[in-house]
């Protein structure tokens, strides 16, 4: 394939997109595309931090307009949709919106937060010229400090590691709970506090029994918030440590049997494509979303309550070939469908 030519309107920074971003660069880097990026001026004025940002970017390429959406709820931006030829969805589910999915909209993929290695002029253009909110300086240093001297930055290669075979695996499951109550950027209505309680709910049981059966094998709790912490204190993890990135990342590369529950709007979390990334085998709670080429058997075991979850886990114990088969199965995943560059060219060779 000639190098493509690649326009990128990137009016925000949300850390939804950095993956998308840093596939850009990556296919840069690689002389397969041709990327020039436009920043809006309205970002200049943004105070609104990276976490809770617009994940929509726009982007024309070889004359098509290419929507990317990574937005945790199924739902279709249609004003987003209105401006693009091509509309590629992370939390793909047109059962909930059959009206809203048409022929042009497409599944993404899986989600996770990766910078690129090295130095990235993209994203020291974004951080550097057109952000005012707290993170801005932390960004700008991520961006700027290609060789990790100053801050971890969770890279490509950081969050990559080929299959590790143990025959004593240990069982991972670290997790946040929601406050039920309030959000610090949105009023929480009451159909949302109560996913919310449903999602705590089944996070702080898996952990309970996790850790009631494999004991000194299992590593996990829950994050120290002030919430968790008044809920399930004896659940909370009591090393804060490890809930650092590159300690937590650190964590996930000792561990053999990863547990991924559901995020919020029914989104599958960004820990299950670090997992895949790491050459996990997943026990991932069950989820309608639709995944490219990502099967149930193959890359996860699924389960719907927390004990079936436990059961999940010790069949990924007691079985050392569907274990290390699985393993295999999310590094040769990894390499040809969820790897930045990879991720973004399937996307690409579907429109083009």
């Amino acid at each position: 394939m000639n190098k493509l030519k690649c326009t990128v309107y990137a009016d925000n920074n949300s850390n939804h997109l950095q993956q998308i971003y840093t596939g850009l660069t990556m296919l840069h880097r690689k002389g397969t595309l041709k990327v020039s990026m436009r920043v809006g001026k309205d970002a200049r004025k943004s105070t609104v931090p990276f976490s809770v940002q617009p994940n929509i970017l726009h982007i024309e390429l070889a004359g098509k307009k290419l929507c990317f959406d990574t937005s945790d709820s199924a739902a279709i931006d249609l004003e987003a949709y209105a401006l693009t030829d091509h509309y590629f969805k992370r939390s793909f589910n047109p059962s909930l919106e059959p009206h809203n999915y048409h022929k042009n909209v497409y599944p993404y993929g899986l989600n996770y937060l990766v910078y690129p290695d090295g130095f990235d002029p993209f994203g020291f253009k974004r951080c550097a010229l057109f952000y005012s909110t707290k993170e801005w300086k932390k960004e700008l240093i991520k961006q700027a400090d290609f060789l990790g001297k100053l801050h971890f930055k969770a890279s490509v290669s950081n969050i990559y590691s080929p299959p590790v075979f143990r025959e004593e695996p240990k069982v991972l499951f670290l997790a946040r709970l929601w406050d039920t109550q309030s959000d610090s950027y949105f009023q929480i209505s009451e159909q949302q506090k109560a996913q919310r309680e449903e999602i705590n709910t089944q996070r702080a049981k898996c952990i309970e029994l996790l850790r009631d059966k494999f004991g000194s094998r299992f590593t996990g709790g829950l994050i120290a918030t002030d919430f968790a912490v008044k809920q399930h204190p004896e659940l909370v993890v009591d090393n804060t440590g490890l809930t650092t990135k590159s300690n937590y990342l650190h964590t996930v590369k000792s561990h053999d049997i990863c547990i991924a529950s559901t995020g919020l709007h029914g989104s599958i979390g960004w820990k299950f494509g670090e997992y895949v990334a790491m050459s996990k085998s997943i026990v991932a709670e069950r989820n309608l979303n639709y995944v490219p080429n990502l099967s149930e058997g193959n890359h996860y075991l699924s389960f719907t309550t927390a004990q079936e979850c436990v059961d999940q886990a010790i069949r990924l114990d007691a079985g050392t070939d569907t274990r290390f088969k699985m393993m295999e199965e999310n590094h040769s995943y990894y390499k040809s469908n969820l790897r930045p560059d990879a991720l973004l060219m399937k996307c690409f060779e579907q429109v083009l």
